[in-house]
């Protein structure tokens, strides 16, 4: 009588579209050392004011619903004392998980964001949300690597998400007539959709970026829509889902944009790299063009465009889900590559590629002073030189 063997048990890889798939297209090395590593960053700006922002606006939502479920909604914009105590809260949580704001002027900015967001986006997002923080899960067919790379038995892997926010549309509903989110998406997909449907919405804590360079790789603008489409697919498996048609990029910092910010707006409408300047002939196109960036006084630009710049409403369909995993499937097998290559005995500055392309994500890492891409494209701007050390005088 022949036996078969039990095969080996093994643990299922685990990768989060946030953390572990848009980190490492960000930049391979810095994620080699903050999430593999788990180095936690000296300088954490970008984490504390994207988790400060998701934090104030769920918070928001939970205590709109709360009213809601009480028989007496109360939809924003509400007293200031109210968003002070919501952004007090979300700062003590922050706060006991060691996470603090980088600097004063920091932490101004992320509670004048929060503000905006909560005040002009609450009253039109809040009656649309379905659910929110919703945790996502599927499996893919690990892509195989070199075999002489091998460092693990799997033959699938897991991809994790969370979304931000899931919404219910019902066209019918008269309550959504003039709903601006609504409008945007009729606007954008057309008139082809089913009387009821989802659609993802996920928060960024960033400005509209530019649209990239046609050819041009690993921009955050494809990334972004890549991690969507994902979502759109592993929210479909759910039992509670219905037909998810979209899902929209929130530019949170577009409701109350910095100096910078308005700068690099200016730059983009000059160079024809935005895709959503203002209406032609319209005051904020005027506002803008008549700023100069010397002057103190920052143009103040309506709701409505300030709206539209925050909205990026990206169709989700077979085809683009298809495209958007293959990508994250390549994403995978350049990570497992990477490690492969350091169980195997190369030295992590050689087996890890460094393919970050965006400026700031070098400025702010801490591995930029023997990082030889930071050396070769930033180092000289700002006035940086790769530390070196000691030398050993060799006896004659």
């Amino acid at each position: 009588m022949t036996l078969s063997v039990r095969p080996k048990v093994y643990s299922l890889p685990s990768y989060s579209l946030t953390g572990d798939l848009l980190g490492y297209l960000r930049c391979g090395l810095q994620y080699r050392y903050t999430r593999i590593g788990k180095l936690p960053a000296s300088r954490p700006v970008q984490q504390w004011f994207g988790e400060f922002i998701h934090g104030v606006l769920e918070e928001a939502f939970r205590r709109y619903r709360d009213s809601v479920l009480k028989g007496s909604p109360s939809l924003p914009p509400w007293p200031s004392a109210d968003l002070d105590d919501i952004r007090m809260l979300i700062k003590a949580r922050l706060g006991a998980r060691g996470l603090f704001a980088w600097s004063p002027d920091l932490e101004q900015l992320g509670d004048d964001r929060a503000y905006a967001a909560v005040q002009d986006l609450g009253p039109h997002l809040f009656p649309l949300i379905y659910r929110a923080e919703v945790r996502l899960t599927g499996a893919r067919l690990l892509p195989p690597i070199q075999s002489q790379l091998q460092f693990r038995v799997a033959d699938r892997y897991e991809m994790v998400g969370v979304v931000d926010v899931v919404t219910h549309v019902q066209l019918a509903d008269p309550a959504l007539a003039a709903n601006p989110i609504v409008g945007a998406l009729k606007s954008h997909l057309g008139q082809g959709l089913p009387p009821s449907f989802e659609v993802i919405i996920d928060y960024k804590g960033m400005r509209r970026p530019p649209v990239p360079k046609v050819g041009a790789k690993n921009s955050l603008w494809t990334q972004y829509e890549w991690q969507l489409q994902t979502y759109g697919e592993l929210r479909r498996t759910q039992s509670d889902a219905q037909t998810v048609v979209a899902g929209v990029l929130l530019y949170v910092n577009e409701f109350h944009p910095t100096r910078r910010d308005l700068e690099l707006l200016k730059d983009e409408m000059a160079a024809g790299t935005t895709d959503v300047p203002p209406i032609g002939g319209s005051a904020d196109e005027a506002a803008l063009k008549n700023w100069k960036t010397r002057d103190k006084q920052l143009p103040q630009l309506s709701f409505e465009y300030r709206l539209s710049r925050a909205l990026r409403v990206v169709p989700i369909t077979p085809a683009s889900i298809a495209q958007a995993l293959t990508s994250f499937d390549g994403v995978v097998h350049d990570i497992e590559t990477c490690r492969g290559r350091e169980v195997h005995g190369h030295p992590v500055l050689q087996a890890w590629t460094k393919n970050s392309t965006e400026e700031d994500t070098c400025v702010v890492c801490d591995s930029r002073t023997f990082c030889p891409d930071y050396q070769a494209k930033y180092a000289r701007k700002h006035n940086e030189t790769q530390p070196r050390l000691p030398a050993i005088k060799s006896v004659p």
